[in-house]
Formats: C-alpha cells, structure tokens, sequence
C-alpha cells in the first residue's frame, strides 16, 4: 500500500474512531469504559499515516464496545459511500497538512489562489456558454482535489487545463 494509501486508511479510521469513540463514551452505563473510549478516541485523533495497524486495532476495538450498545437509539451508523469519502477527505486533508513544510504550504496557498481567480475570471464572462462554466467548475473541482490529496502535478494539470478555458472564453 503506498503512502497515499496508507494516509487515506488511516484517515477512514480516525473519522469512523472519533465517531465511535464519541458515541461510546457517551451512552455506555460502564464508566470504566467510557473512560477508556475517550481516552482511544484521543489516541486515534493524533495517529498519522505511519500508525495504520494500531489505528486498525483501536477502531475494532471501538466497534465491539459500539456493537454491545447495538440496540441504543443513538448508535451511529455507517455512513453513506459518497459521505464517508467527504469525511474521510476532511480527515485526510488534516493528515496531509500536519506533514506540510512551509515551502509546500506556500506553493498549495498560491496555486488554489490561482484555481479561485482563473474560476472567478470564467465565472464573470458575459454570454459564455453554460457547458464551458460547467467545464470550468470540474476543472475547478479536480484541482482543488489534487491540492487537499496533496497530488501537486494533478493540481498543476488541472490549473493549466482551467487557464486555457480561461484564456479562450474570458479575455
């Protein structure tokens, strides 16, 4: 599994963690044990990418204490596919900035600068066709992806592909 691999698993299980964690220490009647899954949930919010198997073993953990509380009206449940990859992208967007050196911050905050104004530009050209905006949104959409997955020449790419559009439609 390659780090990107790895950062995403680990991101997938801090999130559903953090949710279980929260949930059992919460509604479960044992202190002991609420005491504990507070104390888990903590552990799971600070691994990294690195801390996979243990992240694997406090989430199994977690979910046997949750399914003990299987019949309370509270339990969280599995979150649609489509709303776990938007958590998940949350929490690996946190993983990856933790890593960041202020060189790839800088260059992330100017390259978004420069997906927001090459959209704006789009977005404010008179009579532009609405399958252009439309083209011009999911470029949009595909580069700011690349930057929080931390996926610099897909950002590069996409700025590029968005700056064509740009050039072509809005000046």
């Amino acid at each position: 599994m390659g780090r990107m691999g790895r950062g995403w698993r680990v991101a997938e299980l801090r999130q559903r963690g953090g949710v279980l964690a929260a949930f059992v220490a919460a509604c479960c009647e044992d202190e002991k044990r609420a005491r504990a899954a507070r104390k888990l949930g903590a552990r799971l919010a600070g691994f990294a990418s690195a801390d996979r198997t243990a992240a694997e073993e406090a989430v199994a953990t977690l979910e046997r204490w949750a399914d003990d509380l299987a019949d309370h009206p509270h339990r969280p449940v599995e979150p649609r596919p489509d709303e776990a990859d938007r958590q998940t992208r949350d929490h690996y967007k946190d993983l990856q900035h933790e890593r960041l050196t202020v060189a790839a911050r800088d260059w992330r905050k100017g390259a978004r600068l420069s997906l927001d104004v090459y959209l704006s530009q789009l977005s404010r050209a008179r009579g532009l066709d609405p399958r252009v905006l439309e083209d011009a949104y999911y470029l949009y959409g595909r580069g700011t992806m690349a930057l929080d997955l931390g996926d610099r020449a897909t950002a590069v790419r996409e700025a590029g592909r968005l700056r064509k559009l740009r050039d072509a439609y809005a000046w």
